[in-house]
C-alpha cells in the first residue's frame, strides 16, 4: 500500500497556512512616521560622519564650511559651505543626499526650544570632534560663537517631533555633546 497525503489533509494544511498568513501579513505593514524617524537619525549620523572625516580646520572662516543638516519645510539637505557643497548619496553617487519628508512620508517636523530655528529653518552642524552645533553657520563669528542668541554648541537635548498625517508622532532626541540620537515610538 502506498503512503501519501489524502486530499482532505492537503486542504487542511492549505487552510492553516492561509489563516496564519492572514494574521501575520497585516502586522508587517510599515509605519511612515517611524520610517521617517529612522531615516532622520540616519541622516544626522551620516552628517556627523562627514564632519569627522572631512577635516575642516584652517585659517579665516573655515568653521563656516562645516557639514550640516538643513531642514526647511520638511525638506532635508546635507550640505557644506552654505550649500555650495551638497553631500552625495552613498548608495547612488549620481544624486544629492536630500529628502523631502513631507512628500515621501507625509510628516511634519516641530522642534523644542533647545534646537532653535533661524527664520523657520533648522540647522544642525558638527565640529571636528563630532559635537553638535545649532544655527546658521553664516551667523558664526568664530568656531563656537554666533551673532544669533542661543546658537553654538548644543548644551541641552534637542527634541524633534515628527507628526504623521494620521496624528501619530515620534520623538527624535539629539543628546547634547554626545550626539546620541534616539527615537521614542
Amino acid at each position: 500500500m502506498k503512503k501519501a497525503f489524502t486530499m482532505i489533509e492537503l486542504v487542511f494544511v492549505i487552510v492553516v497556512i492561509g489563516i496564519l498568513a492572514a494574521v501575520i501579513v497585516p502586522s508587517t505593514r510599515t509605519n511612515p512616521t517611524q520610517e521617517a524617524a529612522v531615516e532622520l537619525q540616519s541622516h544626522i549620523r551620516y552628517t556627523q560622519h562627514l564632519a569627522l572625516t572631512d577635516d575642516k580646520y584652517g585659517t579665516g572662516d573655515w568653521y563656516k564650511n562645516r557639514w550640516q543638516v538643513v531642514i526647511e519645510d520638511e525638506n532635508l539637505t546635507i550640505q557644506s559651505n552654505n550649500g555650495a557643497r551638497v553631500a552625495v548619496d552613498p548608495q547612488d553617487s549620481s544624486r544629492a543626499y536630500s529628502t523631502d519628508y513631507g512628500e515621501k512620508y507625509r510628516v511634519l517636523f516641530t522642534y523644542n526650544n533647545n534646537c532653535p530655528e533661524v527664520n523657520n529653518v533648522f540647522y544642525l552642524s558638527f565640529d571636528h570632534l563630532g559635537r553638535p552645533l545649532t544655527g546658521d553657520l553664516n551667523n558664526y563669528t568664530g568656531p563656537y560663537t554666533s551673532t544669533t542668541t542661543g546658537k553654538g554648541l548644543l548644551t541641552a537635548n534637542c527634541d524633534i517631533t515628527i507628526t504623521g498625517d494620521d496624528g501619530e508622532f515620534v520623538l527624535v532626541t539629539i543628546l547634547s555633546e554626545t550626539v546620541y540620537v534616539s527615537s521614542a515610538f
